[in-house]
């Protein structure tokens, strides 16, 4: 189906389906140009012909100059007939209120926080999102904004998949180093790109070649594009989730990598563009989302999706621990927190809730944000958490700790800051 642009998103109807693993394609064309490309699930008997929800896709910056576009799909429901363009997307609407503090995408499926960064007044949360079901699948990157880091607005995705793969988790921070041509200003957002077949490091096939990239934002976020010609090269099977800060003391950008397995690296490098490794650790049972913080002037502690940590010492180069393993966590809800660039002085972390579907056109919320901060239980150290001093007005006490709690989940926080605690209220 071709239909001409007359808004600035193409809204595309979507039928969810948590049994079906993607079973059919939409693309999105102009000419020979391939400027969208989704799975989508299977309809079932059970679903009515009458869509669950559109999604929105920005037609600017993806089709510049483009009048029309070939909607192609082998998907036996009304997908391409149900298109339109428009706007207003209905998202726009949608600002989650004292019910809801906690954050979720109005449709699709939301998962890692990525390219977490506060920048000229405004909290950016980006995130893994599927908007074509409420189950994980096409990976792309959702857009949510804040003033008081506590109500976040959707935006829209931002990043989307190509024709050979999608895009994982990554970190965001500011060129300061001014690296590949780019302003001192532009935000720069490392990434996963997920292929679907390559060669490993071996130089046999295998099912996935992960590469980390790069895109760039020259409108403070709002909008990202692709670099096109830089990536750093497979390391290992699926590695992925770069982090990067800036460490003063050894004047490098550090990088640090989950590799596979309960594997990790570290790099460094002077200019964010050529990376040198420092450093590998095997950290079982940890996986995957690593972060490296610096908990004091001698302190940093090296965490894992899961909220397993050290703590330790870093000299730029190397991580040294100095305590058993520790856990922020007391369940298994809370995953692959990241910690916010852009900060001075404070560490605020924000995880992914895992929580149940129960039928809504979304799925997965944000943890409401938490400050780190270095502790000492007698002579051993740990991290102690607490909820930002901005979330002070939801804040209530329980037996020497606290929670906070909304229509959607209650989060608590025990005596000593030691462990979160998270129940699903839906």
């Amino acid at each position: 189906m071709r239909l001409k642009v007359k808004g600035a998103y193409l809204a595309v109807p979507v039928w969810t389906n948590p049994d079906s693993w993607d079973r059919y394609y939409l693309r999105v064309r102009s000419g020979d140009r391939l400027i969208y490309t989704f799975r989508l699930p299977e309809k079932t008997g059970k679903q009515s012909w009458e869509c669950d929800y559109h999604a929105y896709l920005p037609m600017e910056g993806m089709a510049e100059g483009v009048k029309s576009v070939e909607i192609e799909t082998d998907a036996p429901y009304p997908v391409a007939e149900g298109c339109f363009f428009t706007d207003r997307p209905v998202f726009e609407e949608r600002v989650n209120d004292r019910s809801e503090l906690h954050y979720h995408a109005p449709y699709g499926s939301l998962n890692d926080p990525n390219g977490l960064i506060y920048h000229d007044g405004i909290w950016h949360m980006y995130h893994q999102h599927n908007p074509m079901d409420n189950v994980w699948g096409n990976m792309s990157w959702g857009h949510a904004v804040s003033k008081d880091l506590i109500h976040f607005s959707f935006k829209g995705d931002v990043l989307f998949p190509e024709k050979n793969g999608t895009m994982f988790s990554g970190c965001g921070i500011v060129n300061s180093a001014k690296a590949f041509s780019l302003p001192e200003d532009a935000l720069l957002f490392f990434y996963t790109f997920a292929a679907e077949e390559g060669e490993n490091t071996e130089g046999k096939k295998d099912g996935r070649h992960f590469t980390q990239r790069v895109a760039f934002s020259l409108d403070k976020g709002y909008t990202l594009q692709k670099l096109e010609d830089w990536e750093l090269g497979m390391m290992a099977p699926e590695n992925r989730d770069p982090k990067i800060f800036y460490h003063e003391a050894s004047n490098a950008y550090i990088m640090v990598l989950y590799l596979t397995e309960n594997r990790f690296m570290i790099l460094r490098s002077p200019d964010l563009t050529d990376w040198e490794k420092t450093q590998e650790m095997s950290l079982p049972p940890m996986w995957e989302c690593p972060d490296l913080l610096e908990l004091s002037e001698d302190k940093w502690a090296f965490m894992s999706a899961d909220g397993y940590y050290y703590i330790g010492s870093f000299d730029g180069f190397c991580f040294t621990r100095e305590t058993s393993m520790l856990s922020l966590y007391a369940d298994k809800i809370p995953y692959a927190a990241q910690s916010f660039s852009g900060v001075s002085g404070r560490i605020i972390s924000t995880a992914w809730l895992r929580t149940e579907n129960h039928g809504e056109n979304w799925h997965g919320l944000m943890s409401i944000p938490r400050e780190l901060t270095l502790a000492k239980d007698g002579d051993s150290y740990y991290i102690r958490q607490s909820f930002v001093r901005e979330a002070e007005p939801y804040i209530r006490e329980k037996e020497g700790g606290y929670f906070i709690e909304d229509d959607l989940v209650r989060e608590e926080i025990g005596p000593g800051g030691h462990l979160l605690k998270v129940e699903q209220l839906f």
